[in-house]
């Protein structure tokens, strides 16, 4: 065992180039330059998996980079959303480990004062390997797809120009406060970049009055649902479906036991 501390971005991308499996990395902020360099030097047979915390407020702050978790989806690495996110978890195929401080970004591997410990204790790195693999199993954790970072890029494309939006000019590396979490986002910006069953659910979901809503709330719409699309017989699991579809693209947070939190405003 031994201290990580900034800068230590040779040292990760070190460890990414002689893992021959799997890196398996938790950080709530990611930048598409380190993505960039990760996916250059690891070997072709070594897959990434990245769970990350994507909330448009992260990607309009530059927090975090849809290119680079597009990046990783090319490379046929796996990218999760798990909104509650802090920790940065970073394994090496499953033998070795960093915890540590630093997000997958320049402040966090670069030039913020993070620090860690990296490890090769058999019995830590397992418990260490069975803690990632809980949350990227949890039921709030869900996977992202191209097509989900394809509409959140349409959304925020569809922010006016004139419409500013409250954002420090630099990636805050402790989102804490959750009134930070919403956007400022008109309804009719998302709306222009969604379809189908997903924009009459975001339409729905928009219509109740509070910023938290619960799972009975959204089908208290099953029978509008069931009189636009009569040929589904299966209304209350599509709802659910849409919801996970809205939380994959950073509109949603899922505070479980069925509540939800809307992320624009």
């Amino acid at each position: 065992m031994k201290i990580i501390k900034t800068p230590w971005k040779n040292d990760f991308l070190k460890l990414v180039a002689e893992s021959s499996v799997s890196v398996k990395i938790t950080s709530p902020f990611v930048k598409a330059n380190i993505c960039n360099d990760l996916l250059s030097v690891k070997k072709p047979s070594t897959r990434i998996e990245l769970i990350t915390s994507l909330k448009l407020s992260n990607v309009h702050a530059g927090a975090v980079d849809l290119l680079g978790l597009e990046k990783i989806i090319k490379a046929e690495g796996i990218v999760k959303n798990y909104e509650k996110l802090h920790s940065k978890i970073y394994l090496f195929d499953e033998e070795k480990v960093i915890v540590t401080s630093g997000n997958l970004t320049n402040g966090g591997l670069l030039n913020n004062f993070e620090y860690g410990l990296y490890s090769e204790d058999k019995d830590l790195v397992a418990q260490v390997v069975e803690d990632f693999n809980k949350l990227s199993k949890d039921k709030q954790t869900s996977q992202i797809k191209q097509g989900d970072i394809n509409t959140a890029k349409k959304i925020l494309e569809n922010i006016p120009k004139s419409q500013a939006l409250p954002f420090p000019d630099f990636p805050l590396e402790s989102p804490d406060n959750q009134e930070e979490e919403v956007v400022n986002l008109s309804a009719e910006a998302i709306l222009a970049s969604l379809n189908g069953w997903k924009k009459e659910v975001f339409i729905c979901v928009n219509s109740i009055p509070n910023q938290h809503f619960t799972l009975q709330e959204a089908y208290k719409f099953q029978e509008y649902f069931s009189n636009v699309y009569p040929e589904n017989t299966r209304i209350k699991d599509k709802i659910r479906q849409l919801l996970q579809q809205l939380r994959n693209i950073g509109l949603l947070e899922f505070l479980g036991n069925g509540n939800y939190k809307k992320l624009w405003k």
